[in-house]
């Protein structure tokens, strides 16, 4: 299991391993949507992996990694089973 965990500066954020206390530092937006459909964020539509734009409703990248971070802001603490990111 992993926890998500805000980092230092407000705008990075923690994954860490619940059974061996490591963590993952995520900073860059461009990991923000991948990050927030592990702990249950969907991008606009399934149509995209929300770092393209979407084709069905027009929303341009840029908005749907902007709404993938403010999803992580406002899950910090939820628990997810881990997809990979200590394996």
């Amino acid at each position: 299991m992993i926890v998500l965990k805000e980092g230092r500066f407000g705008w990075v954020y923690l994954v860490v391993n619940l059974a061996t206390g490591e963590d993952i530092l995520i900073q860059s937006d461009w990991d923000y949507p991948g990050t927030a459909s592990t702990f249950g964020w969907s991008p606009c539509h399934g149509e995209t992996d929300g770092t393209i734009d979407c084709p069905v409703c027009g929303k341009v990248a840029q908005e749907l990694i902007q709404e993938a971070g403010d999803y992580l802001g406002r899950h910090i603490g939820e628990e997810a089973e881990d997809p990979g990111f200590f394996s």
